[in-house]
């Protein structure tokens, strides 16, 4: 992933443009959309530009008219309800019913390279997220429209770059993104966004998105609630070409409730710690998907499949590293195009009950309790991209101890099959790399999980050892 350095442009550009586009459509906006946002499906459109504020069950607000996102049910005693500090004395869920929903996560993750890699060694990091939806449909301001906002810190330090391997170990802990990695990040706006439903079927999408929330329900999480190897959350195709956070417009549409088209024109560049207007025209990812869910047996499943195409870009060209006797160092062959293509599974070998309603493949947790599989197949462009194919496969599964219905757990292997090195890179990078990881989630309450994980790499570098990393992460919803 491209990164940028961070520039003084002022925050201010972001929310003019997001304004503009909200009064001209607001202008353009047929009547008689309000009250037809309030069902399920409407947060599956929503899954590429944000996500709710909080998990839980829907409040009685869930039923009034009108509303884009569900309404999270903040009750409960301190193990029953989704965030650890409730309703704030009925409060939080007075706003939730009004349309504005606020939720706060801290994530903690001890990790070391206990053999092999590297370097053996322990690092400590945490991450803090900010999230706040507002539905202004559900407000009565807009019809149809929805704000999302995202702001994150980071502070410590992971052996991301101690496995050995090219793409991060502790997934939740490289982002957001700087340069030098693992720089302490007070505070990152990494999303700013509004989306504009024209129908129930069709959304238009600008601002500033990130791009780790994976539609599968087994493999998704984006580091933080399942697996914890980026392998297992985002294609290893796609990690040259998709920046995790970045000024984006796009479309979604949705012709019928399985089935979800998003096509979204982005800056390649990274824009973690800075607006992205500065990157406008120094190239630019076109993202395609289509998800698509079916129930075999009462056991959902689904797909997606994926089409990333860059242009005006910068890439070096793979083999074109050489050395020039005229000037005494090195020089790259360049592209400016590059493209991506990639397809994943999932699908639920048996549950506990028939669901009565759609997964929501891209909230980062399994919703049933039950077993299941998933895979992915990724292909690269050949001239650009290190990664010639990657795939993965694995087994996921929640409540499968007695007594424990809210643990979860998994077990994934992945393989890469990079570029054939070049003889300026023969010493440098390996033909193949290669994991496998496995996770157990304890669920201590509804808002507080603690995880153990366990990984065994074939590192990408051939200096490096088969690695074998231990690992603890602690999550609180606030």
């Amino acid at each position: 992933m491209k990164q940028t350095n961070p520039t003084s442009v002022n925050l201010l550009r972001i929310l003019t443009m997001t304004a503009c586009v909200v009064a001209a459509l607001i202008v353009t906006l047929p009547t008689g959309v309000g009250d037809i946002y309030a069902s399920e499906s409407g947060m599956q459109e929503m899954g590429t530009a944000g996500q709710t504020g909080a998990s839980g069950d829907a409040s009685s607000g869930d039923q009034q008219e009108g509303g884009i996102l569900p309404v999270p049910d903040y009750s409960g005693d301190l193990r029953t309800r989704p965030a650890l500090t409730g309703d704030w004395g009925g409060r939080r869920q007075q706003w939730a019913d009004k349309g504005a929903i606020f939720r706060f996560d801290w994530y903690q993750a001890v990790q070391g390279v206990v053999d092999g890699g590297i370097n053996e060694r322990w690092a400590y990091e945490t991450n803090l997220d900010l999230y706040v939806d507002l539905d202004l449909d559900r407000m009565g301001v807009i019809p149809g429209g929805l704000v999302a906002f995202r702001a994150q810190s980071r502070f410590g330090d992971t052996v991301n770059g101690d496995s050995g391997l090219l793409l991060p170990v502790n997934t939740y802990g490289a982002f957001p993104l700087t340069d030098p990695p693992d720089e302490n990040v007070p505070f990152a706006l990494t999303e700013l966004n509004y989306t504009q439903f024209l129908s129930e079927h069709v959304g238009l999408l600008v601002g500033k998105i990130t791009t780790m929330k994976n539609a599968n329900e087994f493999a998704g999480g984006e580091g933080r609630t399942q697996f914890m190897n980026f392998q297992f959350i985002f294609p290893a195709v796609y990690a040259q070409l998709a920046p995790y956070s970045t000024l984006a417009a796009g479309v979604v549409w949705m012709p019928s409730e399985p089935l979800q088209f998003t096509s979204i024109l982005m800056n390649t560049a990274d824009s973690s710690t800075t607006t992205g207007f500065d990157d406008i025209g120094e190239g630019t990812t076109w993202w395609n998907s289509v998800d698509v869910q079916w129930n075999l047996g009462g056991r959902p499943g689904g797909s997606t499949l994926g089409f990333l195409y860059a242009f005006d870009g910068n890439f070096v060209r793979v083999g074109g590293i050489n050395f020039d006797p005229i000037i005494g160092g090195i020089v790259f062959d360049r592209e400016s195009e590059a493209w991506a293509l990639r397809l994943d599974g999932w699908q639920y070998l048996f549950t506990e009950t028939e669901p009565d309603t759609r997964v929501d493949a891209r909230d980062g947790r399994q919703d049933l309790q039950g077993v299941g599989v998933f895979a992915s197949f990724g292909l690269g462009d050949e001239d650009t991209n290190p990664v010639s194919w990657a795939t993965f496969v694995g087994l996921s599964g929640r409540g499968v101890i007695p007594g424990r219905d809210d643990d979860t757990m998994g077990v994934g292997y992945f393989y890469n099959r990079l570029q054939a090195p070049r003889p300026i890179l023969n010493n440098l990078l390996s033909t193949d790399t290669q994991g496998i990881e496995a996770y157990y989630n304890v669920a201590v309450l509804r808002s507080t999980e603690l995880t153990f994980d366990f990984q065994w790499t074939d590192p990408a570098v051939p200096r490096a050892e088969d690695a074998l990393l231990l690992g603890f992460r602690l999550n609180v919803s606030f």
